[in-house]
This record gives structure tokens, sequence and C-alpha cells, in this order.
């Protein structure tokens, strides 16, 4: 269970790379969507990394 913060980073890094790829393609819904997802990745992978501290 050590060292796992790099997961939620990974996950954030997908949403915003697929929000990008949506705001390209016009889908303004999608791409706000993917945003706040990524968000939420990121909220945790910080809250995880500091758990591990």
């Amino acid at each position: 269970m050590r060292n796992l913060a790099w997961i939620w980073f990974a996950g954030f890094a997908a949403w915003v790379i697929d929000g990008v790829i949506s705001l390209r393609l016009h889908s303004m819904q999608h791409a706000q969507l993917a945003f706040l997802v990524a968000m939420v990745f990121l909220a945790a992978a910080l809250f995880y990394r500091r758990q591990q501290r």
C-alpha cells in the first residue's frame, strides 16, 4: 500500500488528455466533465501523497 499516489496522478493525466482531445473535437460538455473528473483525481493524488509522509 505504499507509494500508490502515482496511480491517481496517472488517472489525472489520462483525464486531462481526454479533456484536451474533447476540446479539439469541439465537444465542450465532455471536455468540462473530463476536466472536472481530472480535478477529483488530482485532489485524491495530493491527499494520498500527503498521507504517506
